[in-house]
Order: C-alpha cells, then sequence, then structure tokens
C-alpha cells in the first residue's frame, strides 16, 4: 500500500459522495506543507509565512511577561510603603507615650531615663518638620526638648545623689545626649546658613547639659579639668 495520504484508488472518485469524502481526507491526512501548498508556489514562501507566524507568536506574549512584571514592581512598592508607614505610626506612638510619661512622673532618675529614649525621636521630628519647610516648628521641637533636659538635670543635681555611686539616670541621659548632639550636626548641616545659628544655640545649650551630667558621673576628670585651666 502506498503512504498515507498520497495515493487513492480510482473508485473513490465514482460519486460526489465519494469525492467529498476524499476531499475531507486529504485536508486532514496531508501535512501543512502539503495543504499549503497551493498558495505558496515555492519553499522559501512557506518558510518565510511559517516564521512570521512564530514571530508573531512571540510579540504577542512579550506583553505579558512584561505585565507581570509592572505587577510584580507595584507590589514590592506597596509593601515597602505599608512598611514605612507602619514605622512612622510606630515613632509617632512611641514619642506620644514618652512625652506623656515624662509629664506624669516626678521621680528626676525616672525623668532623665525617658529623656534617653526620647533625644532620637525629637531630632526625627525635627528633621521630618525641615523637609516639610517647617523651620520654625522644627526648630521649636529641639528647644522644648532642651528645656526638658535642662529641668531634669537640675532636679537630679539638687537631689544630692552621688552620681559617680549611683549613676541611675545621670548616664542614660548623658550617653542620649552625646548620640543626640551628633544627629542635630547632622540636621544643622541641612540648613542655609543664615538659619543655623538658632540651631546651633541649642546645641550648646544640650552640650552644656551633657557636660554638668559627665562632671557629676566623673567628678575626678571635673577636678583635673579645673586644675588644667588654672594658670
Amino acid at each position: 500500500m502506498q503512504g498515507k495520504g498520497t495515493f487513492f484508488p480510482a473508485n473513490m472518485f465514482s460519486s460526489r459522495k465519494g469525492y467529498a469524502a476524499a476531499k475531507v481526507y486529504l485536508q486532514v491526512e496531508l501535512s501543512p506543507q502539503r495543504r499549503y501548498a497551493p498558495l505558496l508556489p515555492n519553499k522559501e514562501q512557506l518558510c518565510a509565512a511559517t516564521g512570521w507566524r512564530f514571530r508573531s507568536a512571540r510579540l504577542a506574549r512579550r506583553p505579558r511577561h512584561g505585565h507581570r512584571f509592572v505587577s510584580s514592581l507595584l507590589i514590592m512598592t506597596s509593601v515597602a510603603l505599608c512598611a514605612c508607614l507602619s514605622v512612622i505610626a510606630a515613632e509617632q506612638e512611641s514619642r506620644e507615650k514618652y512625652e506623656a510619661q515624662f509629664q506624669l512622673e516626678r521621680d528626676p532618675v525616672a525623668k532623665a531615663k525617658i529623656l534617653a529614649k526620647l533625644g532620637r525621636l525629637e531630632v526625627d521630628y525635627a528633621r521630618a518638620d525641615l523637609k516639610a519647610d517647617k523651620e520654625e516648628q522644627s526648630l521649636a521641637d529641639l528647644e522644648r526638648y532642651r528645656d526638658q533636659v535642662e529641668g531634669t538635670v537640675q532636679a537630679l543635681s539638687s537631689t544630692g545623689v552621688n552620681a559617680e555611686q549611683h549613676p541611675a539616670g545621670f548616664k542614660e541621659l548623658q550617653i542620649s545626649l552625646r548620640e543626640t548632639l551628633r544627629r542635630i550636626d547632622e540636621l544643622i548641616l541641612q540648613l542655609p546658613l543664615d538659619k543655623r545659628p538658632w540651631f546651633q544655640a541649642v546645641r550648646s545649650d544640650l552640650t552644656k547639659s551633657q557636660n554638668s551630667l559627665i562632671e557629676a558621673l566623673f567628678p575626678t576628670l571635673g577636678d583635673r579639668r579645673s586644675k588644667k585651666g588654672d594658670p
């Protein structure tokens, strides 16, 4: 028997019904090249048509990959934004909580420990005000914190506690002020030159408070400084 779809007996075309069956058989069994041969007279045209078909399919699939990439990017951006908003909300809640605790507290040592936690948050809020073009509010934030620190340092000194032997409160606030002063220096560098003196004045006041705490914690160091300053 001949190859499938290539030879048909003569009696297959003896009637119109047989002719129709043969036509269907040819359409099903013949390869794509044989079916499209009447439309494409040569091999080059067939290859060109087939290649165009595959290129069209690839081009049609490309937007799907781009859409997936854009969707993934949007999802990651949304997650990052939610995380940032959560951090901001948590910091605001902490600042309000510490502020309320500071106002209610009467023990100088406890107040000093609360201020030690507030220093970083106060500078962060001052920086946020600067970014929002609220320079006066930024300065007011730092001035309020300075007043709280000065009042607390005076309250600690008035207790008569030997800070060298009982450093609670003194030590926490002094360490926090050291870090706060460094952060304020970074904030001042972001200011125009004509706006810096007011912020530098606040920094100078905080430095004095820190020095008072250092002298209370290390009295021998203070004595050596005094002797070095004598003529």
